[in-house]
């Protein structure tokens, strides 16, 4: 599959890596649209300091079901956004919605 990585501040190279494997009681999705957003803009400017290089950017995306167990309730073709945070689910900003703003984001 592609990549777009960002390998250094301002310097982005697309990159051929190994399709992930799915194991059991995972979902594997053919990613179909990346959005961009103000931390993305961030790694690429350098100017975001809690991460290292080289660095795939893009948590804002969406794509189709490949491959996933019959008792998941997902299937093949099924369109899917994906919600990038694991989240405690028990913090205060959690018991309000907000699972981008857990304390022990994970």
């Amino acid at each position: 599959m592609n990549v777009v990585v960002c390998e250094r501040p301002g310097v982005l190279a697309l990159d051929e890596r190994a399709s992930p494997i799915r194991a059991a009681g995972e979902v594997l999705v053919r990613i179909r649209r990346v959005g961009m957003c103000g931390t993305d803009y961030h790694i690429f400017r350098g100017t975001q300091p809690y991460l290292s290089y080289p660095r795939i950017m893009g948590h804002e995306l969406s794509g189709e079901i490949v491959e996933a167990d019959a008792e998941s309730g997902f299937r093949p073709g099924q369109t899917v956004c994906i919600m990038p945070y694991l989240s405690c689910g028990k913090c205060r900003p959690c018991l309000r919605g907000k699972t981008n703003c857990c304390r022990y984001l994970m």
